[in-house]
């Protein structure tokens, strides 16, 4: 892989396994949307439009320190996602990995990866984006870039102060006073960055503490922002595939314990490439990672 940097937009060049759509439409992260071929939205704090030209990817605007230090932790980079699951003889996950060729896990902002999930239970793609653009709008820092007003993700004490009408407002129903819930805790001192020198389990417990996470919101902000990479969010579209192809049923302990005995320490990156393929190939035109 080799980066090279031209008015201000990064090159990455010699990346194989880079596939904006497999990214940023596969479920895990929901803003940023396609515009004229490329993929534009905010993370990080930053506006960031990622394209490609020929096999070349192109971040802009993404000078040398940004890229140190958000955009290649943020898109997963120093991880040789080729040589993950490449012997692979299962059927099932050889089928997802060959079909989403090119996803990466993103390592997003814990808290912003938090409400997020938080808001995806029994929602869609559509009504999630909407849900987490008007949220911004309403409390997060605006910026400006192309002459376009752009949103920060609110900070908890912003998310905290608003009432549960205005969240409602948002499109969130019943998931209101679990936002409020959970982003008055975390304003008021729950760590979670501190989740991540804790084990697997004792994480997800913690996590289960804030209003609105049962275990696979859990594991979502486990595999998404804090780097637990054999956490295994089980939706209704990995259970499906866990009784499938694999005749397997049992609870979501007994699906991670299955998982992690079976696709080790990156059964999360394996559970992204199985969750995309069965998605993708449903036929449904307007899913998600729907609560149980």
């Amino acid at each position: 892989m080799n980066i090279t940097f031209d008015k201000g937009t990064a090159v990455i060049s010699g990346l194989s396994c880079f596939e904006p759509r497999h990214i940023f439409d596969n479920g895990q992260a929901f803003r940023f949307a396609e515009r004229d071929g490329c993929y534009e939205g905010v993370a990080h704090g930053r506006f960031l439009r990622v394209s490609k030209r020929g096999e070349d990817v192109l971040l802009y605007p993404c000078g040398t320190q940004d890229y140190e230090r958000i955009w290649k932790h943020y898109f997963d980079l120093e991880r040789d996602y080729d040589a993950l699951f490449c012997d692979c003889s299962d059927e099932a996950l050889r089928s997802g990995r060959e079909f989403g060729c090119g996803l990466r896990i993103l390592n997003q902002q814990p808290f912003e990866t938090l409400i997020t999930f938080i808001v995806s239970a029994n929602n869609n793609v559509k009504r999630i984006r909407g849900i987490i653009d008007r949220l911004c709008r309403l409390c997060g820092e605006p910026f400006t870039f192309e002459g376009k007003t752009w949103h920060r993700f609110p900070e908890p004490a912003a998310l905290a102060r608003l009432s549960e009408g205005d969240l409602k407002e948002c499109g969130s129903g019943y998931r209101a006073p679990y936002l409020k819930g959970a982003a008055k805790m975390v304003a008021e001192g729950f760590s979670l960055e501190a989740l991540r020198a804790l084990p697997y389990g004792e994480a997800k417990k913690e996590l289960q503490a804030l209003p609105g996470v049962g275990p696979k919101v859990a594991d979502c902000v486990l595999l998404f922002s804090l780097g637990f990479y054999d956490a295994f969010p089980a939706d209704v579209w990995i259970k499906r595939v866990m009784r499938e192809h694999y005749g397997f049923v049992g609870s979501d302990k007994a699906i991670y314990e299955f998982a992690r005995d079976k696709f080790g320490e990156y059964a999360g990156i394996a559970q992204q490439y199985l969750f995309f393929w069965q998605r993708e190939n449903s036929g449904k035109q307007e899913t998600n990672r729907n609560a149980v």
